[in-house]
């Protein structure tokens, strides 16, 4: 039973407590992961989600920094066996560690992500190889569709090419404010993403992968010879097989994976025949 009580939502915190309950129910079946399973909610809110998650997994985690939905969440779940609520930001939570505590062969992490915080969540998912089999977040519709778009789309970027480095990316369906309260001022959408992804495993250098991209697409309408020109002199960025006219939304992962390795084998050799002339 949904409880009568409602909580007065926080601005600073970007809540929008979804109220459909046939939704909701949409969204757990999205989660496909087999059991037995862990699964790790982000801001359960007023337990919509949680309820139905319980009935699914062995064993539950969730994360939610209002300490006022926590007592509520508490007090519906808390006698539960397979219930957990973390009251801590989610930033601040190794999802790694959660995973080996949990010590099932299965995980899945869900939320109705915050969207002042959509972008910190999910490169926080990237900073490692995900330690879960699937995710199914509620993300803004516009960060949905960067995050399934494809090389030369108008929002492909930087979100983009690390969803499809790391997971297979769907947009299942697009939610609409009504079913939330309080409206968000955006129409939102449903994302699933599976771990891991084959390109995965051809990183190389992780700390060069992410130099390369992030100083491509902070300036993403220059063409390739400037936008990496900070990371290797005009002698040897001359060397790199790839057209340097072309601007960061044009390459695919694998385009960038490559670029990345050429990058590396020019550091190695320059350094190798002691010029040492590439930028740290």
């Amino acid at each position: 039973m949904e409880t009568p009580e409602r909580h007065r939502p926080k601005k600073f915190w970007g809540q929008h407590f979804l109220r459909d309950a046939n939704l909701a129910r949409k969204i757990v079946r999205s989660v496909t992961v087999p059991s037995p399973r862990l699964v790790v909610e982000i801001g359960p809110g007023e337990g919509i989600l949680t309820e139905r998650l319980l009935a699914t997994c062995e064993h539950y985690v969730g994360v939610e920094i209002d300490r006022d939905l926590a007592d509520r969440l508490e007090q519906r779940f808390g006698h539960l066996s397979h219930f957990r609520l973390l009251v801590q930001d989610v930033l601040e939570v190794s999802f790694t560690e959660l995973v080996r505590q949990a010590g099932l062969p299965n995980a899945a992490l869900v939320g109705n992500l915050p969207y002042n915080i959509t972008s910190p969540i999910l490169f926080k998912l990237f900073e490692a190889n995900p330690p879960f089999q699937q995710a199914v977040f509620m993300v803004q519709k516009e960060v949905a569709q960067r995050m399934v778009a494809p090389p030369g789309n108008k929002t492909y970027g930087l979100l983009s090419v690390y969803c499809r480095l790391f997971a297979r990316v769907e947009l299942l369906f697009t939610v609409p404010p009504a079913v939330f309260f309080p409206p968000p001022q955006v129409q939102s959408a449903v994302v699933r993403l599976n771990f891991p992804s084959p390109l995965a495993a051809r990183i190389q250098n992780r700390t060069l992968l992410d130099r390369v991209l992030h100083q491509a697409f902070q300036h993403r309408r220059k063409m390739l010879r400037n936008s990496l020109s900070p990371l290797l002199p005009s002698r040897l960025l001359s060397k790199l097989n790839i057209d340097l006219r072309l601007r960061p939304e044009q390459l695919s992962v694998e385009q960038w994976l490559d670029l990345t390795e050429q990058i590396q084998q020019l550091k190695n050799l320059d350094q190798g025949n002691g010029a040492n002339s590439l930028s740290d």
